[in-house]
């Protein structure tokens, strides 16, 4: 062991040949670390490394970091001899650092969960922490001896030392935080403060600004006044639990130490709060030209004005529909809405169809207002009187005139002729509902159109029809609608072509992003350079933070309901384009609270209107639909998303942290609810981040995929992050066997969602979690639920992607011992055997609605009697298909059950009636082994909903009718899907006379089953079906 005597006669490297070993040390424990972040161990290795090899090295990468910084901030502190003793205890952490990168080069993977191996590092770390407290009280002499600052080197140079020991100090305090429940709540508070002080030094240190000398010797000596504190013999031993911080007079003199270094930090950001120095993190960038003064020999032209008349690109297709609509049809009177995002161009397009020469011909008479979100009756009524020309200006006659007496006027001269009246802008209802009572329906095929951001306007009155969504731009007509407005009606330089293409595309097909970019690029140089430089800064940052963009986007967020604004606003805590899944988004917006509780109603049918109403704002786009209806992923646009990214940080809702950048010099603000953080595991920890605030933590990769984030520990999230409700760790992958026990500090936690390749347990702590509605996990591995978890009577949904099993006591057979989850609405890939123990867990979820189940099967057979739950909309059923002889199936399935999957279940083909008789069925899928024998004869009057059916690998060779004469099957099917079938050679005959069949999709088929398709494509024609698609995959 290393004494203090021994470490002084020992010393044999010079601080500059120590700082040389300390920095090879330090890039071998990289290494060492990086082979086995990257995968280099083996699975069965995980836990016994993560408990010994990876705390060991990072506790020794920790302290080599704080001595390669120390020595050189002391000497430009005027410290010219470092200790003898000092530099002993540095040579022998890097020795013993050294030894244990030697040691792992002679270990197999296999062998590092060896106890001996464990034992060796924890011995190399005993060798170094029994002097820790001596070593302590020579880093505070040292500093206390430091009294002005001595550049050594240059500029640059001074500044790294100064942010090197900056790092390692916020390292130190970090780690002395996440201990802070031995330290007095005072003691705290004022540890958070030099804690965000020094993060503020860092974002100082970062600045690239000239004069900083007499900034960089304050900030020297303000981080001596925070080493001195936090290098403190006292403090640490207070922290390492040896004493109590009431007890120590030496631990109360640094509080006082603390309070005042904090006071000196704060004189000195608010000397300098004035200058150019301070930024904040980025916010909406105004979109400007390049500033380029250079001019160059590539100048095709100069600048000029925009285009100010309006400007009609593309969209023909969208116009000729909407003209069909109000030229044909019937003579009733009815509203055709045009409805889409903000700048989409609906007024456009109505406009295009207001002025178009059929329509003029086929109205008499053609009338126009603008309504917008607050209107006023009468000043509406006097748009639409005087929009048709033949009043030059407004007359006093109807200025004079109220508006009971407009009202009547308007119906009178709409009355007995075929008119067109837009509202153009309309947001809600209301305007029909005091103005529809002055347009006549005489039955003479009249017109009004609503352009509006709201796909529901329209359902809510009487002769509303089905609205006509408007489409984004193709590429090809962005890019022709930004030449227009830059050049007019000269044509683009061809050398610009590329460029404007690219710019073009970037807009994402919405026209109010084209026109913003096209006002700028026509008043800068028509240079390629310039353009090129253009190009690479464009991002929908800058486009969204224009005041014609931003002005546009508001009006939309203000007209919300406050509990949708924030259910829009919490999009932003996802990747730009970003295909959300809706199930997941929903489950969140309920753990924040966004969503209202009403008596008698599931919080997930609410969440699921706040979509629906976003979605019917055209706010919110449907990427992919679900098969059993509803939605399943969904996005914003570009623009929107960083509308709700810079709205969710100015309103102190939410913020995001990319990069290191962001996450290393960020503070958290007074009642800051969540933080969304794309990062690298490196830089994740590296930035030391103390949040302990926070409501909500979500954690994502920086790149997509797993591979580039990993963590061996999350421990210290569950110490810090102790107040969160939400915690999302699904973006990164957690390499641990068992989820740790300290997860139970999280008292508050409604969310729960993690990634963990190779875990296996759950810890029996996880049901203190009382408030937890939400556990997913995506593992690898099947994996060990606690018995204990029948005891969280608030969950709601358990989703494990590869599968699950719950270990059953001795007295679960008795059905009076069994506890349940009365609440559990989602259970995803439950492990069980269908018999007695699928009876049992049956009682234990009697509300559930949908469930994923793997059949582990014996040998006598399955029993899977499911009528028991009643509340069961969907099932997926994945069955052993070798465990035993299907003849001895016996099933029973509820009556609501709308969506059944199954495989390897290898059910009888004559046993199909009991899935054929189900009256709410409505999506069937039936994949690999599913179906046992080669004739399915269908039941007469079977499927009476069925929508969507799937066949996937059935190996079945008839599939015929009871009685071909009858047309009792099928009656609401609309989709039918074959995959992988080759051998089926007789396909039901009424398969060609269903009146609502839509489409057919074949994939990998064979050539006979190619044929049976035609056959019943052609049947379909001769009865009338000319719309029914055959899709070949």
């Amino acid at each position: 062991m290393a004494t203090s005597r021994s470490l002084q006669s020992n010393s044999c490297m010079t601080d500059d040949e120590l700082m040389e070993f300390i920095v090879l040390i330090l890039q071998n424990l990289a290494d060492l670390t990086n082979w086995y972040m990257d995968g280099k161990i083996s699975e069965s290795s995980i836990s016994a490394i993560s408990a010994a090899l990876s705390a060991q090295v990072q506790a020794l990468e920790a302290k080599l970091t704080f001595l390669k910084s120390f020595i050189p901030f002391a000497k430009l502190r005027g410290t010219v001899d470092i200790p003898a003793f000092l530099l002993a205890h540095f040579e022998v952490v890097a020795l013993n650092a050294a030894r244990l990168s030697y040691m792992r080069s002679f270990w197999e993977d296999e062998e590092l969960h060896n106890p001996e191996f464990c034992s060796m590092i924890y011995e190399q770390q005993q060798k170094i922490t029994p002097i820790d407290f001596q070593v302590y009280e020579i880093y505070v002499e040292v500093l206390r001896a430091t009294r002005s600052s001595k550049s050594l080197h240059d500029r640059m140079t001074d500044k790294q030392i100064l942010n090197n020991f900056n790092d390692s100090l916020i390292s130190c305090l970090w780690e002395q935080l996440c201990c802070s429940s031995s330290f007095v709540d005072s003691m705290k508070d004022e540890m958070r403060i030099l804690y965000a002080g020094l993060r503020f030094l860092r974002s100082i240190l970062r600045e690239q600004q000239e004069k900083m000398d007499e900034k960089y010797k304050k900030i020297g000596a303000l981080l001596c006044e925070a080493g001195i504190i936090i290098c403190s013999p006292s403090l640490n031993r207070v922290k390492e639990g040896e004493i109590s911080f009431s007890e120590s007079t030496e631990a109360l003199d640094c509080y006082d130490m603390l309070a005042n270094t904090n006071i000196h930090i704060k004189h000195f950001k608010d000397q300098i709060s004035g200058s150019s120095i301070i930024e904040s993190l980025p916010s909406f960038h105004s979109l400007r030209a390049p500033e380029v003064s250079k001019t160059s020999s590539r100048m095709i032209s100069k600048g000029k004005m925009p285009m100010a008349h309006e400007v009609m690109v593309g969209l023909d297709d969208e116009a000729e529909k909407v003209i069909e609509r109000l030229v044909s049809g019937s003579k009733q009177v009815e509203i055709v809405p045009i409805v889409g995002m903000a700048g989409l161009g609906k007024t456009t397009l109505a406009r295009k169809v207001y002025n178009d020469s059929l329509v003029i011909c086929n109205f008499q008479i053609r009338l126009w207002c603008t309504v917008s979100q607050e209107f006023n009756v009468k000043s509406l009524l006097l748009q639409i009187m005087c929009s048709d020309g033949e009043q030059s200006r407004m007359d006093d006659e109807f200025q004079n005139l109220d508006e009971h007496t407009l009202l009547e006027k308007l119906y009178k001269k709409l009355k007995e002729n075929r008119y067109l009246v837009v509202f153009d802008d309309v947001w809600d209802i209301k305007v029909w509902n005091e103005l529809g009572i002055s347009f006549p329906d005489d039955k003479k095929g009249s017109r009004i159109i609503f352009t509006s951001r709201s796909s529901n306007v329209a359902s809510q009155v009487e002769y509303g029809g089905k609205p006509h969504n408007l489409r984004p731009l193709s590429e090809k007509e962005s890019f022709e609608l930004l030449l227009k407005k830059v050049f007019g009606k000269e044509d683009c330089p061809q050398a610009l072509c590329g460029i404007a293409m690219k710019i073009a595309k970037k807009c994402r097909g919405l026209p109010l992003a084209l026109l913003v970019v096209a006002g700028v690029l026509a008043t800068i140089e028509h240079d390629i350079l310039v353009w090129e430089e253009f190009a690479e800064s464009l991002t929908s940052t800058k486009v969204s933070g224009t005041d014609q963009c931003k002005k546009s986007l508001e009006l939309s967020y203000e007209h919300l309901p406050y509990h949708l604004r924030a259910c829009l606003l919490y999009f932003s805590a996802f990747r730009e384009n970003e295909k959300i899944g809706a199930k997941n988004l929903m489950r969140l917006w309920i753990a924040e609270g966004f969503v209202e509780k009403i008596e008698g109603k599931r919080s997930e049918v609410i969440a699921e209107e706040y979509l629906m109403d976003l979605i019917g704002r055209n706010l919110v786009m449907v990427s992919k639909s679900r098969s059993i209806g509803g939605v399943k992923t969904c996005y914003i646009h570009d623009l929107i998303f960083e509308f709700c990214k810079g709205e969710a940080k100015e309103k102190k809702f939410l913020q995001v942290l990319r990069g290191y950048d962001e996450l290393s010099t960020f503070n958290e603000p007074p009642n800051l609810p969540r933080l969304s953080i794309w990062s690298s595991g490196e830089d994740f920890i590296k930035s030391k981040l103390f949040c302990p605030h926070l409501d909500t933590l979500l954690l994502y990769n920086a790149t997509p995929g797993f591979d580039k984030f990993k963590l061996l520990n999350i421990s210290f999230l569950f110490c810090i992050y102790k107040h969160l409700k939400v915690l999302n760790l699904e973006g990164i992958n957690l390499r641990l066997k068992e989820l740790p026990t300290e997860v139970e500090s999280l008292l508050c936690l409604r969310y729960l969602a993690l990634a963990a390749w190779s875990m296996e347990f759950i810890p029996p702590s996880i049901a203190k979690l009382s408030h937890l509605e939400t556990f997913c996990l995506d593992s690898t591995a099947v994996v060990s639920l606690p018995d204990s978890i029948w005891n969280m009577k608030k969950l709601k949904h358990i989703r494990v992607s590869r599968g699950c099993f719950i270990p059953f006591s001795s007295n679960d057979h008795i059905i009076e011992n069994l506890s349940t989850l009365p609440n559990l609405d989602t259970l995803s890939h439950l492990h069980l055997y269908l018999d007695q123990e699928g009876e049992n867990i049956s009682r234990r979820i009697p509300n559930v609605r949908r469930l994923k189940i793997f059949n582990r099967g014996r040998p006598k057979g399955v029993c899977c009697n499911m009528s028991r739950l009643e509340c069961l909309e969907s099932l997926t059923w994945r069955g052993d298909y070798f465990s035993g002889l299907r003849e001895q199936v016996e099933l029973s399935f509820p009556m609501n059950l709308k969506k059944l999957c199954l495989s390897c279940v290898g059910l009888p083909c004559r046993k199909m009636s009991l899935i054929e008789q189900l009256p709410n069925l409505e999506v069937l899928k039936l994949r690999e082994q599913s179906m046992e024998g080669q004739k399915w004869e269908l039941m007469e009057g079977g499927f009476p909903k069925l929508r969507v059916l799937t066949l996937e690998c059935v190996v079945i060779v008839e599939w015929i009718e009871t009685d071909s004469d009858s047309d009792d099957y099928f009656l609401c099917l609309q989709q039918l899907k074959l995959i992988k079938i080759s051998n089926l050679e007789v396909m039901p005959a009424c398969l060609g006379c269903i009146s609502t069949l839509e489409t057919i999709n074949m994939s990998f088929c064979g050539d006979g089953v190619k044929s049976l398709v035609w056959e019943i494509e052609e049947a379909q024609k001769y009865n009338g079906n000319e719309n029914l698609k055959v899709v070949y995959g």
